[in-house]
């Protein structure tokens, strides 16, 4: 069954309904104020990408990034890459994040 998404005409709310295949095309309902006064929107469609197809788009974006001002800047830098891959590794990512800030804070003590 699709997934239509509409927008209340009163309260402006977005809502998503699921029509049957069947149902016979009527006005939808919005769940927040009961208003008939519905539009359906368009809807942007979800494309499959491979993890090259990710990767090379990633990069791109982090050609053109400055470095990260802050760790938690990195952090979420780390994060996204580790999402790109097939196998999700951000949790491994993250750990290492966490073992390089605590060699280099201990390696600034030392100084």
């Amino acid at each position: 069954m699709p997934v239509y998404e509409y927008r209340c005409g009163q309260c402006r709310k977005k809502f998503s309904a699921l029509i049957g295949m069947v149902a016979e095309p009527g006005d939808e309902k919005c769940p927040n104020c009961g208003s008939l006064d519905t539009t359906k929107l368009i809807s942007r469609f979800f494309r499959l990408r491979s993890e090259d197809d990710r990767v090379d788009e990633l990069a791109d974006r982090l050609e053109g990034m400055p470095e990260p001002e802050s760790s938690s800047e990195l952090r979420s830098v780390m994060r996204e890459m580790g999402k790109v891959m097939e196998e999700d590794v951000s949790d491994e990512m993250e750990e290492l994040f966490e073992a390089e800030m605590a060699g280099e804070s201990a390696g600034e003590e030392d100084i």
